[in-house]
């Protein structure tokens, strides 16, 4: 991978809409992809194969799938927690999915019905279907800088957790900071030892910006090494078996701060930032991010 580039992976459509109480219809959604993928987004997690009476905004991941105008270019993927989201995501027809179990036994069992040891054995189950299938599996760990349920989580156990995840055959292996209670110095030492573990395997990192650490933690990782993140257009999402979760490092912020930084991403933020004004009206609120207000202002300089 080019050093001097950083990939952003959208997930306003999974993360960013899975706690909104208004359900955006599938066609708005398709719309937005389609905006997404025009802004230079080339990959786009397009939704979540889970319960739709748990989480309702996700009752037509299989529509989205089937109806989504792919292109050649870009990975759309979805999230499954157990081997049924796995058979779903199968005979969606996606050949990205990304299985994720949580370094917190409490918040497994609200987030999975699973416990923590349950988990595991599940993952490497869902591992071999998906490969199986011949499908790219990200496998994740959430909550892997502290959980609102246990307080602090032992980074031995997340480098055991990685070892774990490595050991199932995993293509791509992802951090969440699902709380956002990491903070940059504990960040940017773990992802050092992770990335340095994880060798040929490429590493992700999902972050949240409840705490307001976000952007700083994602400054460390990256010079940690890391070089592919997760992020939310206008810095939606959050987590419904999380207390007090909130949204994602925001698209547009992350992609102008990385590109100060002398990174390339590919991404257009005035794109960007114009998908996140549209769902600022849709849903008749202000959206956390902060550049989606401030480019293409007439009176204001962006550097």
């Amino acid at each position: 991978m080019n050093t001097k580039h950083i990939i952003l992976e959208e997930q306003g459509l999974r993360d960013g809409f899975q706690t909104l109480s208004q359900v955006i219809p599938t066609a708005k959604k398709l719309a937005y992809i389609d905006q997404l993928v025009a802004a230079g987004l080339k990959r786009i997690q397009i939704a979540s194969f889970v319960h739709p009476k748990l989480v309702p905004q996700m009752a037509d991941a299989e529509a989205i799938c089937n109806q989504v105008e792919k292109q050649p270019d870009v990975i759309y993927s979805g999230l499954v927690l157990n081997l049924k989201g796995v058979e779903r995501g199968i005979d969606a027809d996606l050949d990205h999915l990304a299985c994720s179990i949580s370094a917190s036994d409490t918040h497994s069992q609200k987030n999975a019905r699973l416990t923590l040891s349950e988990a595991k054995k599940v993952f490497n189950e869902m591992v071999k279907l998906s490969k199986s299938n011949n499908i790219t599996v990200r496998g994740g760990i959430q909550c892997a800088f502290g959980c609102r349920y246990e307080g602090h989580i032992d980074p031995n156990h997340v480098l055991d957790m990685v070892d774990h995840h490595l050991d199932a055959g995993i293509d791509e292996l992802a951090l969440a900071d699902s709380t956002g209670m990491g903070n940059p110095k504990q960040l940017g030492e773990l992802m050092h030892k992770v990335v340095e573990k994880a060798g040929t395997v490429p590493v992700v990192l999902h972050l949240h910006n409840t705490e307001n650490k976000g952007y700083a933690n994602l400054y460390a990782a990256i010079e940690a090494g890391v070089q592919i993140f997760d992020t939310a257009f206008g810095g939606l999402g959050g987590c419904p078996f999380i207390k007090s979760a909130t949204g994602n490092i925001a698209t547009e912020d992350s992609a102008h701060m990385i590109h100060q930084m002398g990174y390339e991403t590919g991404i257009d933020i005035h794109k960007i930032a114009a998908i996140s004004r549209e769902m600022e009206t849709t849903l008749g609120l202000k959206l956390p991010g902060q550049l989606y207000q401030l480019v293409d202002k007439e009176d204001i300089k962006m550097i």
